[in-house]
C-alpha cells in the first residue's frame, strides 16, 4: 500500500517516484510494530511498506494486522529470510528498496538524505546506524564508525583484494531497484539465509557505493538478534568460513560479468575472515574446513593482512592482528576466553563492545 505525504524539500533525487520498505519478520512481535511505524513515518511523498510474516508462532500477525490499512501484508509458511525478502520485493514497486529487519527502525529523514546524494551510477547507499538496546534506548554507539568517508573506488579495490569493506548491517542500506532485481535474478544457491549478505557483496562490482556518514536508522541489540552468538559454539566457525567463501565466490561471479578482476586469495588478506579462521583452527581443528592449515600459515597471512588496506585504520588492523596472535599462542582455556570476548556479546565488558563496534564489515 502506498502512503503519500506532502514533500517540502527539493533535492537532487526529487525525480524518484517512491521508496519500498520491505520488512521480513519471524517471531519479533515485540519489535515489528516499531519497525513498521518507523517506515510509515519516513518524510517522503510516496512510501510503500510491505511486511512479510514468515510463519511466526508468536503474536506477530496480530501486531502487523494493526497496520492493515497502511501496509501490504504477506503471510507465508516459514521459509527463511531470503525467500521472505524475494517475495516482498516481487510485490514492491519502489525506485528505492530498503530491507528493514523487523527489530530495527528507520529515521524519518532517510530518503531525504539519500535523494540529496542520488546518482544513477550508484548500486548502494549506506548510512550509519545508531545502536539501541531492547527498550529502544541509545547505547551511545554508532556502527560502522568510519575512520574516514570511504570513496567508492576504494571500496571496490578493498573488495577485490580482500573481500571486505566497512558496511552497516542490512537495515543501514538502500538500493536502486535495478540492482536488487539483478542480484535476485542471478543464478545462485543462496545458501545464506540473509539476503543482505549477497546484496552487500555484489554492490561494489555493479556500481558506486555512496556513503552517508550520519545515523539514519537504529540497530537494536537485544540478545536474540539473528546471527548473534548467544554462547560460544565451537562448531559454528567452520560454517561461517564456508558461508564467507560462498559469498566471496558470489561476488567474484558478479564481478566477472563486469570484467572486474578479483584476487583469488583475497580472503587470506581479510582480517575479519582471518579472525574466523583463527577461531575455527584453534577451537575445532577436526572440523576446520581449510586443509593443511597451521598456526604459522594463519600468522603469516595475518601479517600480510595488517599491511593491506581494507577500510580499517592501521590501529584497527593492528588490534585485530594482536587478537589473532594471542589466540594462536594461548593455552586452550585462555584462547576460549579470548574467542568468547570477541564473538559472544554478553561476555564483553563495555570498553570491548565499543572497540569491536569499530570493526563491522562485510564478511
Amino acid at each position: 500500500m502506498l502512503k503519500q505525504t506532502p514533500s517540502h524539500t527539493v533535492v537532487r533525487g526529487a525525480e524518484l517516484a517512491s521508496v519500498s520498505v520491505i520488512i521480513p519478520n519471524h517471531n519479533y512481535a515485540a519489535y515489528v510494530g516499531s519497525a513498521i511505524r518507523s517506515a510509515l513515518d519516513i518524510r517522503w511523498p510516496k512510501v510503500e511498506v510491505i511486511v512479510v510474516d514468515d510463519g511466526s508462532t508468536d503474536n506477530s500477525l496480530d501486531v502487523i494486522n494493526e497496520f492493515a490499512d497502511e501496509v501490504a501484508i504477506i503471510s507465508q509458511a516459514n521459509a527463511g529470510q531470503m525467500p521472505s525478502c524475494v517475495n516482498g520485493f516481487r510485490r514492491s514497486s519502489g525506485d528505492v528498496i530498503i530491507f528493514l529487519d523487523s527489530d530495527d527502525a528507520l529515521h524519518p529523514d532517510v530518503m531525504t538524505e539519500i535523494a540529496s546524494v542520488w546518482s544513477k551510477a550508484a548500486s548502494k547507499y549506506q548510512f550509519q546506524m545508531r545502536v539501541i538496546d531492547a527498550r529502544g534506548q541509545p547505547t551511545g554507539n554508532v556502527l560502522p564508525q568510519f575512520f574516514s568517508r570511504p570513496a567508492s573506488e576504494d571500496i571496490r579495490k578493498w573488495m577485490t583484494t580482500t573481500g571486505a569493506y566497512p558496511t552497516p548491517p542490512g537495515s543501514g542500506n538502500a538500493y536502486p531497484r535495478w540492482f536488487v532485481q539483478r542480484v535476485f535474478g542471478f543464478e545462485s544457491d543462496f545458501v545464506d539465509r540473509a539476503p543482505d549478505s549477497y546484496l552487500l557483496a555484489a554492490a561494489p562490482a555493479c556500481g558506486h557505493i555512496v556513503t552517508i556518514t550520519k545515523p539514519l536508522a537504529d540497530y537494536r541489540v537485544h540478545g536474540l538478534n539473528h546471527g548473534a552468538f548467544l554462547q560460544l559454539d565451537d562448531t559454528r566457525f567452520a560454517r561461517e568460513i564456508d558461508l564467507t567463501r560462498r559469498r566471496y565466490k558470489f561476488f567474484a561471479e558478479i564481478a566477472s560479468t563486469e570484467k572486474l578482476p578479483v584476487a583469488p586469495d583475497a580472503l587470506n588478506r581479510n582480517v575479519i575472515f582471518l579472525c574466523l579462521r583463527t577461531a575455527s583452527f584453534k577451537l575445532r581443528p577436526d572440523l576446520h574446513p581449510i586443509a593443511q592449515d597451521s598456526s604459522l600459515r594463519v600468522a603469516v597471512d595475518a601479517l600480510r593482512a595488517v599491511a593491506t588496506p581494507q577500510g580499517f585504520s592501521i590501529s584497527q588492523r593492528i588490534s585485530l592482528l594482536g587478537w589473532i596472535l594471542c589466540v594462536l599462542i594461548s593455552p586452550r582455556y585462555f584462547r576460549r576466553a579470548l574467542v568468547s570476548l570477541r564473538y559472544v556479546p554478553a561476555q564483553r565488558p563495555k570498553w570491548l563492545r565499543a572497540l569491536l563496534g569499530l570493526f563491522r564489515v562485510i564478511r
